[in-house]
C-alpha cells in the first residue's frame, strides 16, 4: 500500500522533487549494495601466504629481505618472493613461504637422496617462462605444502618441465600438492616419469604422477603437548590442466599406481581438463588400484569436466594371479560419497581414449543403503560426444549394495558398457562392461538447439567450482548497482596479476570485489549529497 502524502505546500514540493524520492532511495540503495559487496569481499580475502621467508639453493639458506645469487647469474633471488633460474644446474631449491621461479635456457635441478627437487612449506610454488626444467628426485621432485588455510598450491604455466621420480621408500610421487591444488596452464609442457630407482631391492608400494588433497601434514607435538589430529579443509585436491600438455608415466607397484590421483575429505573435488589441453597417461598395473585418472571424494561430491581437450587415459592389466576382486583398474575413475548433490564425469567435444581391467570409464558414489537424498553418479556425454568403442556402446546404470560388515553399502553410478537396459550390480568381471572406450564429437561444432519458447533449465548443470550454490535473486533496483559493481571488480582483477601469479586467486578476487564495494558505496554517498542539493 502506498503511504499518502499530506497535502500541503511542503509536501507537495517534496512529492514533485527527483532528489528528495528517487535520489535518497537510490542513493541508499547504492551505498546498502556496496557495503554488501565491500563486506563479501572481506570475508572472501584469505589471510594470504607471505613472501618467502627464506630460501635454500644447493644446501644454503638465504633469509628473506636481502637479495641472493650466484656470480655466474644461473640463479638469483630477490629476497621476497621471486627467484630466476638461467642455466642453473645443481642441487634442490626449497623456501618458507610463497615462492615463484621464472626459468629461462636450460635448467636442471638434482636433488640429494630423500631431498626434493623444489619444495614450499606454508606456501604456493609457481613455476614459469619460456625456458626448459629438468627436476630429479626419489619422491615428491615438485612439492608445496599448505597449512589448510594458505598454500600448498602448485601452478605451471607457459614453461616445459620434465620430472622424474625414482624412489626407495614406500611412496613416490611426481608432483604433490598437500592441502593444495594444481594447475598446469598458459601452453606449458610437462612429462612426468615416477618408478622405482634402479637396482632397489623392491618396488615403491604406491607410486603417483601427481597427487593432491586437502589434507595438512599432521604437525608434530611439542614436549608435554597432545599431537594435533588429522584435519581436512575446504581448500585443495583439485587438479586443472588448461591449455597445456601433459605426460605422465608411471611403474608397476605392489599398491597403488595412478597417474594423477585426487583425494578430498568433506569437500568436494574439481578435475578439469579444458580449452586445448592434449593429455596422455599410462598407469602401471597394481595390486590393490591402478588408473590413469582416479578422483576420490569422502563425504563430498567429485566432478571432472574434459571440454575441448584430448586424452588418452590407460591403466595396464594387472597380471593374471591377482585377484580380480581385489585388483582395481581403470582408465577413468570418480568416486564419490554425497547425499545431496550428483558426482559427473562430463565429456563435451573432446576426443577420449580410456583402458582399463575393471572398466575404461567409471562414476560411482557410495553411501549407506537407507541415505536421503541420495544421488547417482553420472557419465555425461554433452553436445555431440559419441561413443564410438564399444561399436554398441552405452552409459549403463550401475546399482550395487555391498555389506561392509558393519553397514550396508548402495553404490549407484554409470559405466560404459555394451548397449543394455538393465542395471549392472558388479562391474567386476561383467562382460557388460567396456574395458576399452573410445569418445568422439565428430567435426566438434556444438548442434544448433531447436527452438523452445519456453527453455528448461538443466535440473543438475554441471557445478563451476569457484560459484557458490543456492544464489539470491537480485532485486531489480539494485540492477544498476550490480552491473557497477561488476564492471569495476573486473577492472580490479587484471590489475592483480601479481597476487595471481602465487596461486592466491581468491585473494586477488577478494581484492577486487572490495574495490567495487567502495566504488558503490562512493556512488551512494554522491547520490545522497545530491539529494540534499
Amino acid at each position: 500500500m502506498q503511504k499518502q502524502i499530506h497535502d500541503s505546500s511542503i509536501n507537495r514540493g517534496r512529492a514533485c522533487s527527483l532528489s528528495h524520492g528517487t535520489w535518497r532511495r537510490v542513493g541508499a540503495k547504492l551505498a546498502c549494495a556496496g557495503a554488501c559487496v565491500l563486506m563479501a569481499g572481506q570475508l572472501l580475502l584469505p589471510s594470504v601466504a607471505l613472501a618467502a621467508e627464506w630460501v635454500n639453493v644447493g644446501g644454503t639458506q638465504y633469509n628473506r629481505g636481502t637479495a641472493a645469487g650466484d656470480e655466474a647469474g644461473t640463479w638469483s633471488w630477490d629476497g621476497g618472493d621471486d627467484m630466476k633460474l638461467n642455466g642453473y644446474d645443481g642441487a634442490g631449491i626449497s623456501a618458507q613461504g610463497n615462492l615463484n621461479i621464472g626459468v629461462t635456457g636450460n635448467n636442471t635441478i638434482t636433488a640429494d637422496a630423500g631431498q626434493n627437487a623444489i619444495a614450499v612449506k606454508n606456501g604456493n610454488l609457481a613455476i614459469t617462462g619460456d625456458g626448459t626444467l629438468n627436476a630429479t628426485a626419489q619422491n615428491d621432485v615438485i612439492a608445496a605444502e599448505g597449512d589448510g588455510n594458505v598454500g600448498g598450491d602448485v601452478t605451471i604455466s607457459g614453461t616445459s618441465v620434465n620430472v622424474t621420480a625414482s624412489g626407495t621408500s614406500d611412496h613416490v610421487t611426481g608432483i604433490r600438492a598437500t592441502a593444495g591444488s594444481v594447475t598446469i596452464d598458459k601452453g606449458a609442457d610437462v612429462k612426468i616419469e615416477a618408478k622405482s630407482a634402479e637396482g632397489s631391492w623392491r618396488p615403491m608400494q604406491s607410486i603417483y604422477g601427481i597427487f593432491a588433497d586437502n589434507i595438512p601434514n599432521r604437525h608434530t607435538a611439542q614436549e608435554g603437548e597432545q599431537e594435533e589430529p588429522d584435519s581436512s579443509y575446504e581448500r585443495g585436491a583439485d587438479v586443472t590442466i588448461d591449455d597445456a600438455n601433459l605426460s605422465i608415466k608411471t611403474a608397476d607397484a605392489p599398491w597403488a599406481s595412478a597417474c594423477i590421483y585426487t583425494v578430498g575429505i568433506k569437500k568436494n573435488t574439481f578435475m578439469k581438463i579444458v580449452n586445448g589441453a592434449d593429455v596422455v597417461l599410462s598407469a602401471g598395473s597394481a595390486a590393490s588400484f591402478s588408473a590413469g585418472i582416479g578422483a576420490r571424494s569422502q563425504d563430498g561430491a567429485v566432478w571432472m569436466l574434459v571440454e575441448k581437450s584430448n586424452l588418452t587415459s590407460r591403466s595396464l592389466s594387472a597380471a593374471s594371479s591377482i585377484d580380480a576382486a581385489r585388483n582395481q583398474s581403470f582408465g577413468i575413475m570418480a568416486e564419490a560419497n554425497t547425499r545431496s548433490e550428483t558426482p559427473r564425469i562430463q565429456i563435451f567435444n573432446s576426443k577420449i581414449e580410456a583402458s582399463g581391467a575393471t572398466a575404461g570409464i567409471y562414476a560411482i558414489n557410495r553411501n549407506v543403503v537407507n541415505a536421503t537424498l541420495f544421488h547417482a553418479a553420472m557419465i555425461d556425454l554433452r553436445g555431440n560426444a559419441t561413443i564410438t568403442t564399444p561399436t554398441d556402446g552405452a552409459v549403463r546404470d550401475v546399482k550395487k549394495v555391498v555389506d561392509t560388515g558393519q553397514w550396508l553399502s548402495s553404490q549407484n553410478g554409470q559405466v560404459i558398457g555394451v548397449a543394455g537396459s538393465s542395471a549392472i550390480s558388479d562391474i567386476v568381471g561383467s562382460a557388460e562392461v567396456a574395458h576399452d572406450v573410445v569418445i568422439n564429437f565428430g567435426d566438434g561444432q556444438e548442434p544448433e538447439p531447436a527452438p523452445d519458447p519456453e527453455p528448461t533449465p538443466d535440473p543438475d548443470p554441471m557445478p563451476n567450482p569457484e560459484q557458490k550454490p543456492d544464489l539470491k535473486p537480485v532485486d531489480k533496483d539494485a540492477k544498476t548497482t550490480m552491473t557497477v559493481a561488476t564492471k569495476t571488480a573486473a577492472g580490479a582483477k587484471s590489475a592483480s596479476g601479481v597476487l595471481a601469479a602465487t596461486g592466491d586467486n581468491a585473494a586477488t578476487a577478494a581484492a577486487a570485489l572490495g574495490i567495487a564495494g567502495a566504488s558503490v558505496i562512493g556512488a551512494g554517498f554522491v547520490a545522497s549529497k545530491r539529494r540534499k542539493r
